[in-house]
């Protein structure tokens, strides 16, 4: 397969602020016990290096699109879940990847299947339907979710244990949906407006969802769970 948004992920790396965010979140979940972690649907493997670097430990990368290969020249990396070994995973962060997925349940399950006992994961992905726009539509989104879409991946309580469920990104609601009112039709990223955002905005937007709990509003979804 080959990814339609290799042009937006050169653009997001310029998103200092934001990657250090995301970064910061994966690795509050790793603690001495956590071993072998997996990022599930790497891009360009830019957030594993940071992850890695982070957290000390080595990131086992899973990324299927074939244009991204070149980034992976001295990355442990698989196209797909199936050469891990079941019950064999400590952690799995996946970071605005499971809404290019159509059958998002069967990747949870897959999840479930490499996680030991214990094990967690950590999922980032796009919040809100009303919000899907060009951008979505370049890069392969089946969907943006929503909070009750989110649960219901997690919904058997003799398999998970959920920790963290919020939103995140106050601001960014309002910013995508201006993008998608008035944004460009080929859902190309702006990288003016995203070290703006990022260098100004975003900040702001980090202290709106602690201010709110992360229960009002946010561009996207965050929820950590547990296997039991």
């Amino acid at each position: 397969m080959q990814y339609s948004g290799e042009d937006n992920l050169d653009v997001l790396q310029q998103a200092h602020k934001y990657n250090d965010f995301l970064v910061t979140e994966v690795c509050r979940y790793i603690d001495t016990h956590t071993a072998k972690v997996i990022d599930f649907g790497a891009g360009e493997g830019y957030l594993a290096d940071f992850v890695a670097q982070k957290s000390d430990r080595e990131i086992i990368c899973i990324e299927p699109a074939e244009n991204l290969e070149k980034f992976y020249t001295n990355k442990k990396h698989y196209k797909s879940l199936e050469h891990i070994s079941d019950e064999s995973v400590d952690y799995i962060y996946s970071l605005n990847v499971l809404e290019h997925i159509e059958d998002d349940a069967a990747t949870i399950d897959l999840f479930y299947q490499k996680l030991r006992k214990g094990g967690k994961i950590f999922l980032y992905v796009p919040a809100f339907n009303v919000l899907y726009s060009s951008m979505d539509k370049k890069v392969g989104h089946f969907r943006r979710y929503s909070k009750k879409a989110v649960f219901s991946l997690f919904s058997n309580q003799q398999k998970w244990q959920i920790s963290k469920f919020c939103y995140a990104d106050f601001l960014g609601f309002f910013v995508t949906l201006i993008f998608k009112i008035i944004g460009n039709s080929k859902g190309d990223v702006n990288p003016r407006a995203l070290r703006f955002y990022d260098a100004f905005l975003f900040p702001l937007s980090r202290f709106l969802d602690k201010l709110t709990c992360g229960k009002i509003l946010g561009k996207n979804i965050c929820v950590v769970v547990e296997k039991k």
